[in-house]
């Protein structure tokens, strides 16, 4: 029964991504679900059906630039200290993709969760890009806005260091995007980061607040 609801609201992410870091965090579990686990996917549906005339909005004539929203919360998972990546992305105003995943390893910092994420980000406006492309639509460098000032610093900078070098190489390849000039990083404050809702559970303002931000709204059917 967990894992077939589980199934069931996990296709339904495809198009609400508010739900898509509560379902995650809930999918963790269906290896050996607990009662306290069925609680949650039930709360989980009740939203889903006080709701379910949401939708994405996607506007006409907007700009083609891709930009991008990642976040990260370190060592938010109780069970083994791992953090979550979260990221949000653009087409001009229009929202295209998203993804909530925890992280593979455990970071020792804030900063470093950030970093890991912000590889994970870039990753995906590649494969973007190179899939706007195919449709002959050609972009210049993305954006990608990040609230963690370290873990930009730690992109800019090619020196390694203590509080670096036991990142694993992989996550590095952000450095050499940004030295190309293929990735633009830009400073974002936390109260306007997109990315929040795909991290952390949050209060009902802030959920609401950053729901309206990515574009899901009312759709105006019943």
């Amino acid at each position: 029964l967990y894992r077939g609801m589980i199934g069931s609201l996990l296709y339904l992410t495809a198009s609400r991504p508010d739900l898509c870091f509560s379902v995650g965090v809930c999918a963790r579990y269906q290896a050996k679900p607990k009662q306290s686990h069925l609680q949650a996917v039930k709360r989980i549906l009740r939203y889903v059906k006080g709701t379910a005339n949401l939708g994405i909005l996607y506007s006409k004539g907007s700009n083609r630039n891709l930009a991008g929203y990642c976040d990260a919360d370190w060592a938010g998972c109780a069970d083994d200290r791992k953090s979550t990546s979260g990221g949000c992305f653009f087409l001009g105003n229009n929202l295209i993709s998203w993804l909530s995943k925890k992280q593979n390893s455990v970071s020792l910092s804030t900063a470093e969760a950030e970093y890991i994420a912000l590889g994970s980000c870039c990753t995906q406006l590649i494969w973007m890009r190179q899939m706007s492309a195919d449709y002959g639509m050609e972009s210049g460098p993305f954006l990608v806005y990040c609230d963690n000032k370290s873990a930009i610093d730690i992109s800019k900078n090619p020196v390694q260091h203590s509080r670096t070098k036991h990142i694993d190489i992989r996550h590095h390849f952000v450095r050499e995007l940004v030295e190309d000039k293929q990735v633009v990083l830009e400073h974002v404050v936390t109260e306007l980061q997109l990315a929040d809702l795909f991290t952390k559970p949050l209060d009902f303002n802030r959920f609401v607040t950053l729901r309206n931000s990515i574009g899901i709204c009312t759709s105006g059917f019943e």
